[in-house]
This record gives C-alpha cells, sequence and structure tokens, in this order.
C-alpha cells in the first residue's frame, strides 16, 4: 500500500495562494476558546488546594483546553481502592473560597468555567428533607366480604427510611376473571415501577407491545366517564355495578383503620400512599454531602434547593469577577437571557448537574392536579393499573399508562429544568445538564436535551470490564439530534469514561477511535471525563477517581500532549461550523421513557451513506414547517424526508400537522396508525386518526415503502460512500466488482456539515488496519481539499473524478485514521486537476536505522542511565527491572548519515518514520524539534532539521503508568517511587508493551 505522507505547513501557502485567511482557516489554525477540550475538573472528596488549582488551571491553558467544570465529588475508594482524604466540605466556607480562588484564576487565563451545583450527582445534598426527596406509589391490598359494618385494619404498604405518606383508599368490586389471564405485557415498566433495559438509553418497543385481549379479563368496568367527573359516592347497602369507589375519607391514616358498610358481595381495597424511591439519595459525593436527592417533579423542591445552594454560589462569582474574563460561548441563539456573564459571573459560564440516576419513579405530591390540567381526566380511578389491575380494557389502561409516564416527563421538564434554565439566564448563565439519562429514567430525553443551552451526554472509551458494545458507549447522537432540531451550536460529551482501567486507555487504537466515532454521532466539544485535581501531598501519579481515564499534570505523558488536544480542538473547530447535513428527520413518538440510540441503531432503516436526526413531538408541532418539499426549521436546516416510528398508534395533535405538512409538498414514510396515544379525547380521538389516516395513507399522500426506495426516487444520492479498492489500480472508474467491496461495513462512518458555501465532510476508519477507499461525497463542481486535523496541514487534492452530482476521491487511511474533505472552490463540472497525480504519492527509502540505539532512562523515575538496544523491543521484556518496570520517558539516541538523495535538493521532502511506538514520541534532528507523533503513520518531516553529514538524532518516547505502579507493587512501600490510592493495578498485572519498535527509516518524497 502506498505511503500515508504529510505535506509541509510551507506547502499550504502555495496551496492557497495569498488571500486572507477565511473564518474556516482562521478557526483551523487558532481554535477558538468555543472549540477548545474541557475537563471534567473533579474535586476528589473536595481534597484540592489553591497551589494544585492554579498549577491545573494554567498547565490546561498551556495545554489547549477552553475551560473546566469544576465538579466536587468523591467514588475514590469504589472499586476496591483507597480513600481519597478529605478536604474543605462542598458548600463550606473554607470549600468557596477554594472555589473563588479557582473563578479569579480562570479569569486571569481567560478560562471559561462551569459548575456543577452540588457534590456528586443525583440534585440534593445535606439539606434536603424526605419530603423533599424522589418517591414512588406502594400500596397494600385486602378482600373483604360486605354486608356488615366493617373496622378494617388494612396493612401499611411497603417503605423505605421509615418514611411513608397515605394517599388514596380505593375499592372495586371483585369480578371472577380467567385464572391464566396474563398480566398487561410489561406492567411494571409501563408504571414506571422498574425501569426499561437495558438501564442507558433503552428502546421503548416494549412499552408499545400487548398482550392480545380476551372477553371478561377486565377487573374493573367503569361507569364514570373515563375522561371526566368525580367518582361515585359508595352506596349505602345492596350490590353494585359501580367500578372504583373512593373510601379516603372512611380511612384513618393515624391507625390505619378502614370503617366503612361494604354493601354485598366481594370487594377489594387498595390503601395507596407513597414512599421514597429506591435511588432517592445524592450518589458518590464527598464527605459532608451525603443526603437525599430532590424529587426532580417537584417545583418547590428545586426552588428550595436553588435558594439554599446555588443563589449563594452565584453571589461568589459575582463577588470576584473582573468583569474581564472570557467572551460568551456562542449557544447558536440569539441572547435573551440578561446581562453578559462577562459582567456579572466571570469565569462561570454554565451551571450543571450530571447524570440523573434516580432511575424510574412515579409520584409526585402534584401529580393528580398536574394530571388533571394536562390529560383532561382524573387519575384517582385508574390508579388501580399501577397495582396491576385491568380497567375497562388492556388498550384503556395502557392508554393511561402511556398519559401517566408523559405527565411525569412532562413535569421533569416545567418543574426542574424549565426552573434550573429560567433561574440561570436570570444571572446571565448557561445551563448545560445531562438532562436527557442516559439511564432508563421517566423523561422525553431528547425533549429535554432540547431545552439545555448546550445539550450534554457521554460517551465511553473502550474497556475489556465495562459497557462491553457500541450500545453500550455511545450516547451523543440524542444530544446532537436535539441541538440540531432546537437550534443549538455545541453538543457537549462526558468523554473517555471507562471503569476497569488505570492509565491503560492507550491513545491511537482506543481514545482517538472513540472521539471519532463520537464525533461522527455529532459530538464537537468534549470535556474530557476525568481530569483529578491531586495536591503535590498525594505524591505521583496521585490520587483518583475509580472511573475514567485519567488526565491531569501527573500523567507521564502530560508535556507531550499538546498535539493530542490540537487534534481535539481542530475537529471541534470543524464541526461547530455552519449547520448539520442530513436527509432525514425521524420522529421517535411522543411516549415516556423515549431516548434516541446510537447512529448504528438506525430506526428509519436508512443504510449506509445517510444521516438523520432523531425528532420529538415539540419540534413538530412548534418548530417544523415545508417550503419547497423540504421539511424546514428556523436554524435553516432541512430534512427531504419524514420518517414515522414503526408503530400503529402516533399522536393525534402530530397526526394533524402531518396533514399539513403533506400539503404543502413534504415527503413522509411510515405505518398507518390505527389509534390515538393516549386516553384524552378517546374513543372520538381514535375516530380522527382512521379518518386522516385512511386520508393520508390510502391515497398514497404519506408512504409505506422503505426510506432508501422514497430517497432515491426523489432523486437524493447517498451522501457518502466508502469502497474500498487495490491500492494498484487506477481511478479511472472502470474497476471490476472483484477489485472493489462495496460499502466496507463497520469499518467507516462520516458526517457532514455546510458553512456557507462551504461543503465539509469529517470520515474516520475505525478499523486498525490501514485501507486505501474510493470515497464518494454528494458534491459536484467543487474543487476537494484535504485537512488533516492531526497536523494541521491542508492541500488540495489532485486524483479525484466528479459527476454531475458526486465527486469521487481516492483516500489511504492510516490504522484509526480520518480526514476532513472540504469542498470551498468552484470548478467546471467534470473537470480533473491531474489526470496522472495521485493524492499519496510513495516515498523512496533512503535507509533503515533501526539498530544500535543508545537509550537513555531517567534514574529519577527509576530507571539505569543509560541502555544499549541493539535491536527495538519492549521494556517489559529486558531483563533488568529498572527498564522493565518503567513508566516515563526514555531518549533514544544515535547518529546517522545523510544518505544521498534527489538532486533537486530543493523539492525534497525528508521524513522520519518510527514504524510503531507506544505510546507517542517527540523527534529531535540536531537538537531541534520536529514535532511529537501520537498516531500512525508515526511519521515527522525532518526536512528543516537534517544537515549535510552526521545527524544526531533523540527520538522521546513515553509510556503510561502502569509498569511503574506494578513494578513498585513488588517493592516494600518505603522504596517506591509512585504514590496513588488506585489498588487495582498489582503485581500479578500485565505490564503494557512500551518503547520504539520500528522500522525507523528515512524516507524522501
Amino acid at each position: 500500500m502506498k505511503q500515508i505522507l504529510t505535506i509541509a505547513a510551507l506547502v499550504c501557502g502555495c496551496c492557497f495562494g495569498v488571500a486572507a485567511e477565511s473564518k474556516l482557516e482562521a478557526d483551523w489554525n487558532n481554535p477558538p476558546p468555543d472549540a477548545r477540550v474541557r475537563a471534567y475538573w473533579w474535586w476528589l472528596n473536595g481534597n484540592v488546594d489553591k497551589a494544585a488549582i492554579t498549577r491545573d488551571l494554567e498547565q490546561m491553558k498551556a495545554k489547549g483546553f477552553g475551560g473546566a467544570l469544576i465538579c466536587d465529588a468523591d467514588g475514590s475508594s469504589q472499586d476496591g481502592n483507597a480513600k481519597a482524604p478529605h478536604g474543605p466540605t462542598f458548600f463550606s466556607p473554607e470549600w468557596r473560597e477554594l472555589y473563588k480562588h479557582t473563578l479569579r484564576e480562570a479569569d486571569r487565563l481567560g478560562l471559561e468555567m462551569s459548575l456543577n451545583i452540588q457534590s456528586g450527582w443525583n440534585l440534593g445534598g445535606p439539606m434536603v428533607k424526605a419530603e423533599d426527596a424522589p418517591k414512588k406509589l406502594s400500596w397494600s391490598e385486602t378482600c373483604v366480604t360486605g354486608g356488615t359494618n366493617a373496622s378494617l385494619k388494612l396493612a401499611a404498604p411497603n417503605s423505605r427510611d421509615g418514611f411513608y405518606r397515605d394517599l388514596f383508599v380505593l375499592s372495586f368490586p371483585i369480578r371472577p376473571v380467567h385464572t391464566n389471564r396474563p398480566p398487561l405485557q410489561n406492567q411494571r415498566e409501563k408504571a414506571l415501577l422498574d425501569p426499561l433495559k437495558p438501564f442507558s438509553a433503552p428502546d421503548s418497543a416494549p412499552l408499545f407491545k400487548e398482550f392480545s385481549a380476551t372477553l371478561g379479563e377486565e377487573d374493573i368496568s367503569l361507569v364514570v366517564p373515563p375522561l371526566g367527573g368525580s367518582l361515585p359516592e359508595p352506596p349505602k347497602g345492596g350490590t353494585t355495578n359501580y367500578g372504583v369507589l373512593d373510601l379516603t375519607k372512611f380511612f384513618d391514616a393515624a391507625s390505619g383503620t378502614l370503617n366503612w358498610n361494604a354493601p354485598a358481595g366481594e370487594w377489594q381495597i387498595i390503601r395507596f400512599g407513597y414512599t421514597l424511591n429506591d435511588h432517592c439519595r445524592v450518589s458518590t459525593c464527598s464527605e459532608g454531602w451525603d443526603g437525599y436527592a430532590i424529587d426532580p417533579f417537584d417545583d418547590g423542591a428545586f426552588i428550595r434547593y436553588w435558594d439554599a445552594v446555588v443563589e449563594p454560589l452565584i453571589a461568589d462569582a459575582k463577588s470576584c469577577s473582573s468583569g474581564t474574563g472570557v467572551s460568551p460561548v456562542r449557544t447558536g441563539q440569539t441572547s435573551t437571557h440578561g446581562q453578559d456573564a462577562r459582567a456579572t459571573t466571570g469565569a462561570l459560564r454554565y451551571l450543571h448537574t450530571d447524570s440523573w440516576e434516580v432511575e424510574v419513579a412515579n409520584w409526585t405530591p402534584t401529580l393528580r392536579e398536574e394530571f388533571q390540567k394536562r390529560c383532561g381526566y382524573d387519575l384517582l380511578p385508574w390508579l388501580p393499573v399501577i397495582a396491576g389491575k385491568i380497567v375497562n380494557s388492556r388498550d384503556e389502561s395502557g392508554r393511561f399508562l402511556h398519559d401517566f409516564r408523559r405527565t411525569m416527563g412532562d413535569l421533569a421538564i416545567d418543574h426542574h429544568y424549565k426552573l434550573f434554565k429560567e433561574r440561570a439566564h436570570k444571572h446571565g448563565l448557561l445551563i448545560h445538564p445531562e438532562s436527557g439519562g442516559p439511564h432508563a429514567v421517566p423523561i422525553d430525553a431528547q425533549q429535554c436535551l432540547g431545552f439545555n443551552d448546550a445539550p450534554m451526554s457521554e460517551f465511553w472509551a473502550w474497556s475489556w470490564r465495562h459497557r462491553i458494545g457500541d450500545e453500550n458507549r455511545f450516547f451523543v447522537k440524542q444530544p446532537a439530534s436535539a441541538a440540531h432540531t432546537y437550534g443549538r451550536k455545541l453538543v457537549l460529551a462526558e468523554g473517555f469514561t471507562t471503569i476497569g482501567p488505570h492509565w491503560q486507555e492507550t491513545i491511537w487504537d482506543n481514545l482517538k477511535p472513540s472521539f471519532d466515532h463520537a464525533l461522527t454521532e455529532g459530538l464537537n466539544l468534549l470535556v474530557w471525563h476525568a481530569f483529578v485535581c491531586s495536591p503535590a501531598s498525594e505524591g505521583i501519579p496521585g490520587q483518583q477517581y475509580f472511573a475514567g481515564t485519567h488526565l491531569n499534570p501527573n500523567v507521564t505523558w502530560w508535556e507531550k500532549s499538546a498535539p493530542f488536544f490540537a487534534y481535539i480542538n481542530r475537529c471541534q473547530a470543524m464541526l461547530q461550523q455552519g449547520i448539520p447535513v442530513a436527509d432525514v428527520a425521524y420522529y421517535y413518538g411522543d411516549g415516556v421513557p423515549n431516548f434516541a440510540r446510537l447512529r448504528k441503531s438506525d430506526p428509519a432503516k436508512l443504510g449506509a451513506g445517510y444521516d438523520y436526526d432523531v425528532v420529538t413531538e415539540e419540534v413538530i408541532l412548534n418548530r417544523m414547517s415545508v417550503k419547497d418539499g423540504k421539511l424546514v426549521l428556523p436554524d435553516g436546516v432541512s430534512y427531504r424526508v419524514l420518517v414515522l416510528a414503526d408503530r400503529d398508534v402516533i399522536s393525534l395533535p402530530v397526526l394533524r400537522k402531518l396533514d399539513q405538512f403533506v400539503s404543502a409538498g413534504a415527503t413522509i414514510v411510515g405505518p398507518k396508525p390505527k389509534a390515538a396515544t393516549g386516553l384524552k379525547g378517546f374513543p372520538a380521538s381514535d375516530g380522527e386518526v382512521k379518518r386522516l389516516a385512511d386520508k393520508l395513507w390510502e391515497t398514497g399522500r404519506i408512504r409505506t415503502r422503505p426510506v432508501r426506495d422514497v430517497l432515491a426516487a426523489l432523486g437524493v444520492k447517498a451522501d457518502f460512500s466508502a469502497e474500498r479498492r487495490s491500492p494498484d489500480r487506477p481511478v479511472d472508474g472502470n474497476d471490476k466488482p472483484a477489485d472493489r467491496e462495496i460499502g466496507v461495513p463497520g469499518t467507516f462512518d462520516y458526517i457532514h456539515r455546510r458553512a456557507g458555501e462551504a461543503e465539509i465532510y469529517f470520515v474516520a476508519n475505525h478499523s486498525t488496519n490501514a485501507v486505501t477507499v474510493l470515497c464518494g461525497f454528494r458534491v459536484s463542481g467543487m474543487e476537494p481539499e484535504l485537512w488533516n486535523a492531526v497536523t494541521g496541514e491542508r492541500r488540495i487534492f489532485e486524483d479525484f473524478t466528479m459527476s454531475a452530482t458526486n465527486t469521487v476521491i481516492p483516500l489511504e487511511f492510516a490504522p484509526c485514521g480520518s480526514w476532513f474533505v472540504v469542498f470551498r472552490k468552484w470548478i467546471a463540472p467534470g473537470s480533473r486537476l491531474a489526470s496522472k497525480a495521485v493524492n499519496f504519492p510513495e516515498a523512496k527509502l533512503l535507509a533503515d536505522i533501526s539498530i544500535a540505539w543508545t537509550v537513555w532512562f531517567d534514574p529519577k523515575s527509576g530507571g539505569p542511565e543509560s541502555a544499549v538496544f541493539d535491536s527495538l523491543t519492549s521494556w517489559t521484556e529486558h531483563s533488568d527491572p529498572r527498564i522493565k518496570f518503567c513508566s516515563g520517558t526514555a531518549t533514544y539516541t544515535k547518529t546517522f548519515e545523510l544518505p544521498p538523495q534527489n538532486p533537486d535538493a530543493k523539492s525534497r521532502t525528508l521524513f522520519l518514520d518510527l514504524g510503531e511506538v507506544r505510546e507517542l514520541a517527540e523527534v529531535k534532528v540536531n537538537g531541534k524539534s520536529c514535532g511529537v507523533t501520537w498516531t500512525p503513520p508515526f511519521r515527522v518531516d525532518i526536512t528543516a532539521a537534517v544537515k549535510p553529514g552526521a545527524n544526531k538524532l533523540e527520538v522521546e518516547v513515553v509510556n503510561f503508568w502502569p509498569n511503574r505502579i506494578i513494578g513498585d507493587a513488588k517493592l516494600p512501600p518505603e522504596q517506591r517511587l509512585t504514590k496513588t490510592n488506585v489498588r487495582k493495578l498489582t503485581s500479578e498485572d500485565q505490564l503494557m508493551k512500551s518503547g520504539l519498535f520500528g522500522p525507523v527509516r528515512i524516507l524522501q518524497q
């Protein structure tokens, strides 16, 4: 395969002339603050000091970070590790002094700060009373024979933490039902008693499944109108056919006694109350902040917490603002939320809450009133459905549960995130809570994220211990769709989280492809998890959280890390440009819980080459319109086709809107619905659904064909394609089918944005193999450019073919490699710059210098002063334990003679190719740095550093911490060179391959 070469930055000026630098180029060369990586800055058990804070912030600034999220939390002792010492308790006067010092230092350095408004997550703390904690329904059941006066002791329902409050006592006649009648399918998940599985971003399909009904299977037949009215008064005697009776006024809660003259017959009595949720406490907090989480559906609970904790912290930020802090982040919308934060809260820009992990909850004090207001009927006669009964029918019981869950999801926004946003905006602050889960909580997750100023979720690095498989690692498509459809610029994600590995996540074949994958899902601002603040007293590598990819100035590779962060920042700067390009909007329904999953779940069944965004009911009703046959949003994003979820029920307001869309010329694809969701307006709502569905589907105005066929019929070809080909085949459009592997499944992915007239594609190779690919782009008449985010270099492609609708470019990808392909300059259709040129010319081998190196180790790190390596092997294979267990930097040195070269010296470019490196290396020739290389092909340009005759070569290679920690585990404590609370690395663990492996070659192009 041809070698993948970079072009010297000097060439860029020749390629692009002397035209004024565009915004695209300016942001590429110097990514703006918005685009610079952030840190999840962990204050572990509050154990930080001013010196460590200043050091971290200064080092972040030096390495290209744009800011940090202050996250006081613990978790140090989880997974068998030692507990970090306890520092100042969150919100204490001492903690607040550290917080104010942080904001003053960040203001000085021009860094943008976010604040997690508690310690840990599940918003709450020691001041939260049980009455304000998350709640769930609890009940007990009693059977009684009527016809006599009854004074019954009703069993107390189960409770948690000794907290229980009574709500209602309901009764209904016991009816003979089929003894083998199954319950409602997935009843516990539908009633918010158990979470959907898996616990992160689950598929909501089980909520729409139901067993076939059988005649007479219902437990209760309501005689009051199901959508209004009150429960009837209990009759004075005799038999009755009433459905549900409200006996609450006959119940003495203090004694647990029901005094009721039950009519003749057999009666079921259900005592309903509420207790605390199974997950009702703050999680992973530092010492001193343990307590109840707040009920996320209760506005009073939120306000009480905000006034007690958040307002004072905002006041602290204002007190230390210089008024000259960082520029405000551009959210993609006109600011309507008050003063510029620079003049009020200094460096503090965002407020945050982390993962919502209270799991399912199904009660809040205002639920009955809110349900009546939102759904138009009283939930009381339907509450037995929560207890597993069938009321009226399976269908109607399921509809009630839909309304029940939907109300809980709406309250999560109206009583929590809406207040959060309004109160933050009052102070000129923005919010980016992880409001969309991904835990299986009762929310319309994408609607919650769309409410954020900057939607934020998470993704995980690869680990052999936890979250195996992409479905359990990537949760970025959802915040990206929220940003795209709600008019937000930024898509944030807590990134590189892991559980298990410690300093073992390799850069080029784990972190980079994980990041690249998240980019193709829509990420454009990484918040690295976790950057732990570790005071000098905690030693090296210091204190660490039990999870996350460890990063701070104590990591071995910190001093050489800037090029990797520069890659991240360039990518983010490019993917914040303009607007996203996708052909399909996928409507995922109005259910709760509801989650958009990872991109490759492909709910619209698009197949490779097209992208999509998920849209909510709210977006369709309030933000979407039709123009020139496209579905358009106010921010300029548009789609050719709207695809409906594969369900036979639909929101009636949405169906009415679809009728308008179709009349305006929109293309819609999906199954014909049979019924409306929920009980509101039932049964008339079903009649309107049938009428509209017949009108739209029977006439073919809404199609049921596969969406890919519909796109083809519209002339919408794939936006991107990748065909693997033999590297020795010419790009002449006449390749035989045997020379190509169509689609290259699972290997490539892309994302596309449009900035003005510029078309920007990011293409990533997820494979650890190098590959040659024919890539097709749905652009014509524009000159393609290659932008290399690893080096920052740019150049025009010399080899491409162009049709009236498409441009095909032969691309070579390194293992886990990626490119930006940018189209900006208009050219004549069908033109080609150089018919015999190649995009990646092969390089001539001048010399192999792989053997005979002197390697210098740092004795302070436990290594010998020097050692001779006749061949390039791993340090871990060396017999000297000082090398075997070395962690840090070792310098490979030798002198080489520059071989004879092309007589035309001015045209030469010389590269030093290191072959394989673990983990990264800086190359110096004659004392001049030629750059840091951290990803294949591990190659640097040495043209400007070499000279005729003898040249001194130094290759500074850095590995990671595990080998030294594993080696120290064999030593008594007083002889160890490392100090950390991490206990998961032991003398039995496998060492990490380390060093320079070659072949080391000098190449000429």
